[in-house]
């Protein structure tokens, strides 16, 4: 790994990275506000009269308990999308913005190797992510105990957010394979846009069940199950490490395909 090369793409990534990272937080804090033990019930009344509306939108924890609540609105929808457009956006800054405006034929010409540069890259959208999903879960569950001491079970939190972490770790494989194929900024982006969007569209529909019940089986987000999780159901716990071994062979084909393919320049 090239070092001077990390701490620079760290430091060109540092603002989108708070921009989101803050967002989150303060989403995070909005809905740790909105819980109100005495309306609990209402709301459980309301998500079993529309169970079908409350799945569209990936809640599917309708029992009346404070994690169940969190869990909702947190991993619901806003806390999949938000970090998956830091990473496309930072997956086609990291590389094919370098290929588009020429800095990675002066990259090339030092004596690091295409491995080299491909692995910094790759580490600096690993390192990011990593760190944005820790800030987050911190933030949550201080919030949490200071509004609503001893209500949320922690270690299933944790063990949860590891596992939104393992799904994202898929998509940044994804985003960051598209962006190593790509010579132009304009193409990344809306290639990595409408894969994860359709993705994201394959569950929503996935989820209103029926006929487009099989459209599960061709989205990984199918690989996540908060609701077995938080019930530490083993299956639901294990199945996170597919998206971590899909993840792997993502940034894998990412270095080939950088090492093999022929520079614009």
């Amino acid at each position: 790994m090239n070092f001077p090369l990390f701490r620079y793409s760290i430091k060109r990534s540092c603002l989108l990275w708070l921009v989101c990272t803050a967002l989150m937080c303060l989403y995070a804090f909005s809905v740790v506000q909105m819980y109100d033990p005495a309306s609990g019930k209402a709301l459980m009344h309301f998500v079993q009269s529309q169970p079908h509306a409350m799945e569209l939108l990936g809640m599917t924890q309708f029992d009346n308990t404070f994690t169940a609540f969190i869990v909702n609105y947190l991993y619901g929808m806003l806390l999949l999308a938000l970090p998956m457009l830091f990473t496309i956006l930072l997956s086609v800054q990291l590389i094919a913005q370098y290929v588009s405006n020429g800095t990675m034929s002066y990259l090339l010409a030092s004596p690091n190797s295409r491995k080299c540069i491909v692995h910094t890259q790759r580490n600096v959208l690993i390192v990011s992510l990593l760190a944005m999903f820790a800030v987050i879960c911190l933030a949550t569950i201080v919030l949490c105990e200071y509004y609503y001491p001893d209500q949320l079970a922690v270690k299933h939190f944790l063990l949860l957010t590891a596992c939104v972490f393992a799904l994202q770790l898929a998509f940044a494989g994804l985003c960051f394979f598209v962006s190593c194929r790509c010579n132009s900024i304009g193409k990344a982006l809306i290639v990595n846009a409408v894969l994860c969007l359709l993705f994201y569209m394959l569950r929503l529909a996935a989820n209103v069940g029926g006929t487009l019940s099989y459209l599960r089986y061709l989205t990984p987000y199918t690989l996540l199950d908060p609701t077995g999780i938080l019930q530490t159901n083993l299956q639901a716990c294990f199945q996170p490490l597919v998206l971590l071994v899909l993840a792997a062979i993502l940034f894998a084909l990412a270095t080939r395909s950088f090492s093999r393919k022929t520079m614009p320049f």
